[in-house]
C-alpha cells in the first residue's frame, strides 16, 4: 500500500477543510481509471479504523463533521471516492453502478481489512455497506446513516435512467438479500435517522411502498427519499438486543448538511457513534 501525504484532487473536493489530525491518501487502479481514498489517522488510537461509504453525489469529505470528530476522539477512518458520485471521482468507471461501487469499496477496504471491525454507510452508501458487510465475517458492528436499500437487480443497472427505472417499483426494495444478512449478522447495528426521513407515503397522498420525496413540512422544505417501509424492514431485521437507533429531531435525509450547520448536534452524534464503536473495541 502506497500512502501519499497530499491529494492531487484537492481542488475537486466538496469541502476542503483542515483535518484535526494526520490525513493520508491511497490511489487504487481499476483497469483504465483510478479512484482515491482518504485515511484519517488517529493520533492516539482508541479503536481500529472504520471503513466509510458515502452517499450519492458525495465525495470523501461530505461526512467531515462526523469523521473529523471521530478522528479527534481516537477513531480513524478510511473513506473512498466511488465512481459516478462526485467531481473528485471523475473520470471513473464507464457506466458505473452499485456493483461497480461495491467492487471499488472491496478493493479499498482490503487495505485495512485485517484490523477493521466497523463499516459505516451513508444513504446510498449504506446499501453498498450492507453488501460489503455480508462478505466480511470479521465485522462486529455496522453504522447505517439515513440508509437506503435497493432491489438486488438494481445493483447491476448503470446510474441514470436505467437505475431510476430499476428502483421505481413500489416495494421493490424488499427484493434484497441484505435483510436476510442482517437477520443472521451476529454483531451490532446503529441506525442514525432524521425525523423527517422515511415518512409514510400514504399520509402525504403518495403510493404505498414509495418515498415521499420533497415537501413542505413543519415550516421548512423537507427531503424524504427513503420509504418508511425500508426503515421498518431494516429495524425488523436486526434483533432488538443488537440494534440501537438514534433519531435526529428537525432533520430530514440531509444528515450531513444538518451536522455541518449544527455543531452541537454533530458533537452528540459523534459521541454516540464513538461510544457504539468503542463498545466493541
Amino acid at each position: 500500500m502506497h500512502l501519499q501525504t497530499e491529494s492531487s484532487q484537492r481542488l475537486k473536493w466538496q469541502f476542503d477543510e483542515r483535518a484535526p489530525g494526520k490525513e493520508l491518501f491511497i490511489d487504487e487502479v481499476f483497469g483504465n481509471y483510478r479512484q482515491q481514498a482518504r485515511w484519517l489517522v488517529a493520533d492516539v488510537e482508541r479503536a481500529a479504523p472504520v471503513f466509510v461509504l458515502g452517499g450519492a453525489r458525495s465525495d470523501f469529505t461530505r461526512l467531515n463533521p462526523l469523521l473529523y470528530r471521530l478522528q479527534a476522539a481516537g477513531i480513524g477512518s478510511l473513506t473512498a471516492n466511488l465512481s459516478g458520485h462526485s467531481l473528485a471521482s471523475e473520470p471513473g468507471a464507464v457506466s458505473p453502478s452499485l456493483a461497480t461501487n461495491l467492487d471499488e469499496a472491496r478493493r479499498f477496504h482490503a487495505h485495512i481489512s485485517s484490523r477493521c471491525r466497523t463499516v459505516i454507510g451513508h444513504s446510498l452508501g449504506a446499501a453498498i455497506a450492507l453488501k460489503l458487510a455480508a462478505q466480511l465475517p470479521q465485522l462486529n458492528s455496522i453504522v447505517l446513516i439515513c440508509p437506503a436499500v435497493y432491489p438486488d437487480p438494481a445493483h447491476q443497472a448503470p446510474f441514470g435512467p436505467a437505475f431510476t427505472a430499476a428502483i421505481r417499483n413500489p416495494y421493490g426494495f424488499l427484493d434484497c438479500d441484505s435483510y436476510a444478512f442482517l437477520k443472521r449478522f451476529q454483531g451490532r447495528v446503529l441506525m442514525v435517522i432524521g425525523e423527517y426521513d422515511g415518512l409514510n407515503s400514504q399520509r402525504f397522498g403518495k403510493v404505498p411502498g414509495t418515498s415521499v420525496g420533497s415537501l413542505w413540512l413543519a415550516g421548512a422544505e423537507r427531503y424524504s427519499p427513503i420509504p418508511e417501509e425500508v426503515t421498518q424492514a431494516l429495524m425488523q431485521s436486526v434483533p432488538a438486543a443488537r440494534l440501537q437507533c438514534l433519531f435526529l429531531t428537525d432533520c430530514d435525509h440531509g444528515i450531513a448538511a444538518h451536522l455541518r450547520s449544527t455543531p452541537a448536534i454533530a458533537d452528540q452524534v459523534a459521541n454516540a457513534v464513538e461510544a457504539f464503536i468503542l463498545d466493541d473495541a
